[in-house]
C-alpha cells in the first residue's frame, strides 16, 4: 500500500509537495481505515486531490507516473546518450537547472519501503532505497552522482556487477530489474506496476474489452455492470476489424519496428452492451452509448485490475462524463475490506464536491 509520495520541482510544482494516506484522527468512520502488518498507524483505502481548474491536481498524479514510469523505463528505453525526459516547473528559468525529486514510501509483502531518486536534466543524482523489517531501519543502497553505490550486506545480489551496467542517466533499481536481481524485483514490480487512468478513456474502454477474456474479469465486470442500473441487461465481448485505415497505421508501426507480420493485427475486442425495453433487449454499438456509460466502462477495467492485484491506481478526472453514483460506486469498491482484500487504493482528482 502507498503510504506516503512526495516530489519536488515537476510541472506547475516547484516546492516539495505530499500526498500522504496515513489515515488521521477520525472516528466516524471506522471499517475504511486498514491497519496493515509493518506500521503502526492506519492506512486510508483512497484519496481524493479536490480543487478548481488549473489548480495542480492533474500534475500530482503525472508526478507519480512520472516516477513509474523512469523506474520502469529508465534502463531500457531512455536513450543512452540523450537527455533525462523529466519536466521541471515550467515558469521558472532556474528551475531548469535545479533538480527534481521523488520518493514513495509504501509497504510491500507487510514491510515498510521508502524508494526514491533526485535527477537533473542529465544525471541521476542521487538514488535510494531503504527498507524497514520489523520496523528498523536499513540502508540498502544509496547512489550519489561521482562515488561508488553504497550497498548492504541486507541486500544480496550482483550488486557491483549491476551497477557497472547502469548508466548515469538511468536508475540502478531499474538496470537491477533487467538483470533479474531477486532481492529488488519485487520493489521494482511494485513501482511500475501501478496503473493510471489520465487522458483520452478510448484506449482504456479497449484495455477493459481486452481483460474481459480472462473469466474472473469478465464476471467481476459483468456485474458492476448489472449493479450500476443502465439499463443494461446483458453485456458480451466481440472480436471486431479495425477501419482500414487503423489497419494501415499498425502495419505501417510493425514495419518501422521490424515486428513480425502477425503483431499487426487486424482485429480487437470490443464490448456490446444489452439494453432492456420493457420485454426485449436492443443491443448497441458502442457510438450510441451515452458518455457516461462509456466512462464507466473506460474505468471498469482498471479498477477490476487494480482490486484483483493489490495496487494503486490513479485516475485523472474521476467525475470526466461520469455520473456522480457511478463515481460512488466505484469509490466504495476500494473502500470495504470484503470487497478489496490486497489493499488496493484508488487515488483520483476531483472538483466535484459531492464525492467528497
Amino acid at each position: 500500500m502507498l503510504l506516503r509520495f512526495r516530489f519536488s520541482n515537476f510541472r506547475s510544482f516547484r516546492d516539495e509537495q505530499e500526498l500522504s494516506l496515513i489515515a488521521g484522527p477520525f472516528t466516524d468512520l471506522p471499517e475504511v481505515v486498514r491497519h496493515p502488518a509493518g506500521i503502526k498507524e492506519g492506512v486510508l483505502p483512497g484519496a481524493a486531490i479536490y480543487g478548481a481548474n488549473a489548480s495542480g491536481k492533474t500534475n500530482v498524479i503525472k508526478a507519480i507516473s512520472f516516477m513509474a514510469s523512469a523506474v520502469s523505463l529508465s534502463h531500457r528505453g531512455w536513450s543512452p546518450d540523450g537527455p533525462i525526459p523529466r519536466e521541471p516547473f515550467i515558469t521558472n528559468e532556474e528551475s531548469k537547472l535545479e533538480p527534481s525529486e521523488f520518493e514513495a514510501d509504501f509497504l510491500l509483502a507487510g514491510v515498510r519501503h521508502q524508494y526514491g531518486f533526485r535527477i537533473d536534466s542529465q544525471f541521476v543524482l542521487e538514488e535510494w532505497l531503504y527498507v524497514y523489517p520489523k520496523g528498523k531501519k536499513q540502508t540498502w543502497f544509496h547512489r550519489a552522482r561521482g562515488t561508488a553505490i553504497v550497498f548492504s550486506n541486507k541486500m544480496p545480489g550482483e550488486n557491483r556487477t549491476i551497477e557497472n551496467l547502469t548508466r548515469q542517466n538511468s536508475l540502478f533499481l531499474s538496470a537491477a530489474a533487467q538483470n533479474a536481481h531477486e532481492a529488488l524485483l519485487p520493489i521494482f514490480t511494485w513501482l511500475s506496476g501501478m496503473l493510471f487512468v489520465i487522458g483520452n478513456r478510448t484506449a482504456y474502454r479497449q484495455h477493459t474489452a481486452g481483460l474481459c477474456s480472462k473469466l474472473d474479469y469478465m464476471n467481476e465486470i459483468a456485474r458492476l455492470v448489472s449493479n450500476a442500473d443502465l439499463g443494461i441487461a446483458k453485456m458480451s465481448v466481440e472480436d471486431a476489424e479495425y477501419p482500414e485505415k487503423t489497419k494501415e497505421l499498425i502495419e505501417a508501426v510493425a514495419n518501422i519496428l521490424k515486428l513480425p507480420k502477425e503483431a499487426a493485427a487486424e482485429t480487437h475486442q470490443v464490448i456490446r452492451l444489452l439494453h432492456r425495453f420493457g420485454n426485449t433487449t436492443v443491443p448497441f454499438d458502442m457510438d450510441q452509448e451515452s458518455d457516461g456509460t462509456l466512462a464507466y466502462l473506460a474505468l471498469l477495467g482498471p479498477a477490476v485490475d487494480a482490486i484483483k492485484k493489490g495496487t494503486p491506481l490513479l485516475i485523472d478526472e474521476l467525475d470526466a462524463s461520469l455520473h456522480p453514483l457511478l463515481a460512488i460506486q466505484l469509490i466504495r469498491l476500494f473502500n470495504t475490506s470484503s470487497g478489496n482484500p490486497k489493499g488496493a487504493q484508488l487515488i483520483f482528482n476531483t472538483h466535484d464536491t459531492n464525492l467528497l
